[in-house]
């Protein structure tokens, strides 16, 4: 006699298979199982709430891992109290940035002095945040050169990745140094005052003044706005009469121009004309006056025949002179003639 299966065992057996075949796709379709993740370890500053295990990793905009582990760590001598928090970084991502290389495949040292000289490059890492409505955050790699590299050294194990603070942290660390209470104290205490002052009959008067001022400045504007159109028509009236009269200017500036042009060109020929006879008048002058020195030079013939007929003609005044004298003082030897 045959035994009837149990439809409860029967539907056991069917969910249980169904259960590990979707478990096999999920591990051996993604491939996770067979790759040889590099894990790092970052300690960031401040609170890490909103991080869970499982929270992506990206750089600039890429899945390149996510977050595997969460732990705590607390120095007693210090009483520091430090997160650690694990992130696998996926073997294709580091096979990706090795494509120049000539093997793809990245060893595990290979990796390691990879993200050594990525780190020197500036290589940091920071919390920011995945959803707004839900508070999760991320971890987000980034190269900062100008950043400082600060290691903390608590997990030998895994290469560190040093940190930066998150734009949230940032945000809270200025909001702790606002004075909120002196502030909202001195905000009270300026509404009491406002309010103080326009609820008497004064505050009140101030306050219609004020709006007469504002109405009474619209309908300023309103006026201005209305001169204004055929203020501006005019203006541009008168600029197309400036533009005429520049352009009629310019005209009789280039005709000045030119004929500046052509007397300063009459006058640059007549210059040359006037400076050739003066050249040669200067050089018949020098000539004159060479024959000038040569004639009153000490060894010059001229000069010695003057200087003897000078003398012939002394002694020849001399001797009239003396005869002169001798017919004043014996006119009757003009008919006697002398006598010795």
């Amino acid at each position: 006699m045959s035994v009837k299966a149990s439809p409860t065992v029967v539907g056991g057996f069917v969910i249980g298979a169904i259960f590990l075949l979707v478990i096999s796709l999920l591990v051996l379709g993604s491939g996770r199982f067979f790759k040889n993740d590099m894990r790092l370890m970052a300690v960031f500053p401040g609170s890490v709430k909103g991080l869970h295990v499982g929270s992506p990793v990206l750089f600039r905009g890429v899945n390149i891992g996510s977050v595997v582990e969460i732990n705590i760590y607390h120095n007693n001598q210090t009483h520091q109290s430090l997160v650690p928090v694990y992130i696998d970084l996926k073997q294709e991502v580091m096979e990706l940035m090795n494509q120049g290389a000539d093997n793809a495949k990245l060893t595990q040292e290979q990796a390691v002095g990879f993200m050594v000289a990525m780190i020197k490059s500036g290589l940091h890492a920071r919390l920011t945040i995945e959803s707004l409505v839900s508070g999760r955050q991320m971890v987000e790699f980034e190269i900062t050169p100008n950043s400082p590299i600060h290691l903390t050294g608590i997990d030998k194990r895994y290469l560190e990745i040093p940190t930066v603070e998150s734009d949230l942290g940032k945000l809270q660390n200025l909001l702790k140094t606002i004075p909120l209470k002196e502030l909202t104290e001195a905000l009270i205490v300026t509404v009491k005052k406002i309010n103080k002052l326009f609820a008497n009959k004064e505050g009140r008067e101030v306050l219609e003044n004020i709006n007469a001022t504002i109405a009474g400045s619209r309908q300023l504007i309103d006026n201005l706005n209305e001169q204004v159109l055929p203020l501006s028509q005019s203006t541009q009236d008168r600029l197309s009469e400036v533009q005429t009269l520049l352009k009629n200017t310019e005209a009789q500036l280039t005709q000045t121009l030119t004929e500046l042009t052509n007397l300063s060109s009459n006058v640059n020929k007549k210059l040359t004309i006037l400076t050739s006879s003066a050249t040669q008048a200067f050089d018949h002058s020098e000539t004159v006056i060479n024959n000038m020195n040569a004639m009153v030079d000490k060894k010059s013939t001229v000069r010695n025949e003057l200087e003897q007929s000078l003398k012939e003609l002394s002694r020849a005044a001399k001797s009239m002179r003396v005869f002169t004298e001798y017919l004043e003082r014996h006119p009757e030897a003009i008919i006697q003639g002398k006598k010795y």
